[in-house]
């Protein structure tokens, strides 16, 4: 009776703790996009507060690959993050990032889009 109770008080805990993480709502640009022209940044907004501990830009274009590792624009928690990378022009850009939500998971992801020539 008491291994019941506890898998039923696990399975209805289950719910709560997958909504306390902090996924990454949208991007901007948004994934896969195709743009004309040079983003003025990156945006990543969050579902609920994150602290971003690791953004890597790599762009590739041709035969040329480079990966930049960015400056983080806060170490503090919140749901909106601005990056202002420098751009190396036309070409494939993927953008890897690691982040900590608040209640102490670690996330990580990436997302990815393209400037035409």
């Amino acid at each position: 009776m008491k291994s019941l109770l506890t898998g039923l008080a696990l399975v209805l805990l289950l719910p709560i703790t997958a909504l306390a993480h902090s996924p990454l709502k949208s991007t901007s640009p948004a994934d896969k996009a195709a743009l004309k022209v040079l983003p003025d940044g990156i945006t990543m907004t969050f579902g609920k507060p994150a602290r971003i501990t690791k953004v890597t830009l790599t762009h590739t274009h041709g035969e040329a690959n480079h990966a930049d590792k960015l400056e983080l624009p806060s170490k503090k928690f919140q749901t909106s993050f601005q990056l202002t990378p420098t751009f190396r022009g036309h070409g494939n850009y993927k953008v890897d990032w690691r982040a900590l939500s608040e209640d102490g998971h670690a996330l990580k992801g990436a997302f990815s889009f393209t400037v035409a020539e």
